[in-house]
């Protein structure tokens, strides 16, 4: 009864003493309102301090309210001290702004790890390609891309022409595409990653094998993160011009404001690309008599394109405020992007190799002269990050998106290679029947990530993802009452996931383990004219994947990477819906699954290397 009354008279006292102490907490930064590492910060007259963290912030608590000073110091930097009043039971803000010291700066060396390194540093299968120094060439993001070990990008022709991107061995559909976190196809840049430019790119974030929960994704393959340059305090912004071969020109720019002192910022980007594509290829035509009439040979030409421009432009705008008690950071964006191909041949026509006709790797089939894709996108995405305590984070983003797109194949011309009229067919269309198609799609996502610190050491996170599309079509040439294009599909994902992160060892040792479901509702609802009636189509599935990641620093030069993951994949819009065109509908479509496993060891120059120099590899 005594050790009861103890435990109780104990827990009494805590709460008491909760209740009847102050709490100080703040931020650190410089003139310019960068954060400051490491400033110390000191209540003087109880001797009771801390160091400001990664972002400049300090918290004090569980003292006795009261008046008191705090001394606020860092080397390079003149003290400040500030007189403040402690209420009970309050927390109070103090921000402080430290002005540099000008006879101390040149004793001063500072040193600090970049996010490349921290990241590559993490248990993490991740390349990150920064893009500094490619802006000042020629380049776009497909070459740098396959530049990437493990990664493979194959152009299918110029600027703007389809493409297949493998990473370790995995393509397509299998490997997803994010721009700062948030699917492609919520920005500007829906059509194709390998058509971004790179002027718009700060780093480049390349998941191999296994996809970590913060994305909420679905994938066999990896993840690739395009991450947009950082805002700056004060105006900022860039322009670049940069004209090619076959008539390409591709222009970017962007502008950017924040204010320290309010936390108000904004960014504005915008781009446009334009490429005739008109480069010389190799073809088999038929061989045609004096009088024009064919031989029924064939004979091998080179020949320009000369129906394969591409134009395309976008544009993006994003507001918001941040450093607030409230928030980190809170963002609204809106984009647009749009783009224009025109098609000179099938995506694989074919290649000949008749070597006694002196015909060798030649395009064979008939191009196209006036086949046309279009399409344009829209949306808004929201962005909002707060601590809710200093243990907990909370990280949302959610966007909405309008998706268009128009195929245009509606001519009765037959066109050869020279880009020539040869006839008139009784029927339009150059890839079969003829079409008029429009496809309307809009989407909604989100993504709401929890973090739980109990110590430097942990980390929890739960993530959940979820994903809700709908689908319809309209072909202009079918004036009767059945248009299969018509069909309502509604598909909806959810991918929830659970990780725990450890850090042992003085940080030598991290482990990442995970688990993850995978949910995928489809509904088809669709016109059967013969009976009036709307037939409805549904199928549901659910499946769970587990991973683990590895990392172990056997010394500063040396380290290793063991990661695994079970995987599933959920079938795309267009693969279960069809577009039109080329795919056909399939409802009964099942996710994909893949064991990935992943190792990587990397080895290092000295700390005082006068070269730095890195060796990485990864199977």
């Amino acid at each position: 009864m005594k050790k009861l009354f103890l435990a109780i008279a104990l827990s009494v006292s805590t709460l008491v003493l909760a209740q009847s102490s102050a709490s100080l907490s703040g931020r650190v930064a410089d003139e310019r309102g960068e954060p400051l590492i490491g400033i110390t910060v000191v209540l003087v007259e109880i001797n009771n301090g801390t160091a400001t963290d990664l972002d400049g912030r300090y918290e004090l608590k569980n003292f006795p309210p009261g008046s008191y000073t705090l001394s606020v110091s860092g080397i390079g930097y003149t003290t400040e001290e500030i007189a403040v009043d402690l209420p009970t039971g309050k927390v109070v803000q103090r921000d402080v702004v430290l002005k540099e010291n000008a006879t101390l700066l040149e004793s001063v060396t500072v040193t600090a790890q970049t996010e490349k390194a921290r990241l590559e540093s993490t248990a993490q299968a991740i390349a990150v390609i920064e893009t500094k120094e490619v802006k000042l060439k020629s380049a776009d993001l497909g070459d740098i891309l396959a530049k990437t070990e493990g990664v493979n990008v194959q152009r299918g022709g110029g600027l703007g022409s389809g493409f297949r991107f493998a990473l370790n061995g995995l393509s397509g559909d299998q490997v997803r595409f994010f721009y700062d976190g948030v699917p492609l196809a919520f920005s500007p840049y829906g059509f194709g990653i390998a058509n971004v430019p790179v002027n718009m790119i700060d780093r480049i974030e390349v998941y191999k094998g296994v996809v970590p929960v913060q994305f909420g994704a679905d994938a066999l393959g990896g993840a690739v993160n395009l991450v947009p340059p950082g805002l700056r305090n004060g105006y900022s912004g860039s322009a670049s011009y940069q004209i090619g071969s076959f008539g390409t020109h591709r222009v970017t720019g962007n502008v950017n404001y924040a204010d320290a002192k309010t936390g108000f910022f904004v960014a504005a980007g915008g781009f446009f690309d334009y490429t005739d594509n008109n480069y010389k290829i190799d073809v088999a035509i038929s061989e045609t008599r004096e009088d024009g009439t064919s031989t029924g040979q064939l004979q091998q030409a080179t020949i320009e394109r000369f129906h394969d421009a591409y134009r395309a432009y976008g544009a993006n705008l994003r507001v918001g405020l941040r450093d607030k008690r409230w928030a980190n950071e809170l963002s609204l964006e809106g984009y647009y992007g749009n783009y224009e191909n025109e098609i000179q041949n099938s995506q694989q026509p074919g290649l000949i190799d008749q070597p006694t006709l002196g015909i060798s790797q030649a395009v064979g089939g008939s191009p196209f002269g006036e086949l046309l894709f279009t399409s344009y996108s829209a949306g808004l995405n929201l962005g909002y990050n707060v601590n809710l305590h200093p243990k907990w984070e909370l990280d949302l983003k959610a966007g909405y998106n309008y998706d268009e797109r128009t195929a245009i194949d509606t001519s009765r011309n037959l066109y050869n290679w020279f880009g020539e009229v040869i006839r008139v067919n009784n029927t339009a269309g150059e890839l079969g029947l003829p079409d008029h198609l429009i496809t309307k799609s809009q989407s909604l996502f989100a993504r709401q990530q929890l973090t739980f610190r109990p110590s430097e050491q942990h980390a929890f996170k739960l993530s959940v993802a979820p994903t809700r599309q709908y689908r319809t079509a309209d072909d202009l040439l079918i004036d009767g009452p059945f248009d299969p294009a018509l069909d309502d599909g509604y598909l909806f994902d959810l991918v929830t996931g659970l990780e725990y992160a450890a850090d042992l060892l003085d940080g030598r040792l991290q482990n990442i383990a995970f688990v993850k479901n995978y949910r995928q509702n489809i509904r088809i609802e669709s016109l059967d004219p013969s009976i009036d009636e709307v037939l409805i189509s549904e199928r549901a599935a659910s499946n769970y994947g587990a991973g683990n990641g590895l990392r172990y620093d056997w010394s500063y030069r040396l380290s290793t990477k063991l990661s695994y993951e079970f995987a599933y994949r959920l079938p795309r819009q267009d693969e279960i819906f069809g577009d039109g065109q080329l795919i056909q509908e399939n409802l009964e479509l099942l996710p994909e699954s893949s064991h990935n496993v992943n190792v990587q060891a990397s080895y290092r120059s000295k700390r005082t290397a006068r070269l730095d120099w890195q060796i990485q590899g990864n199977y």
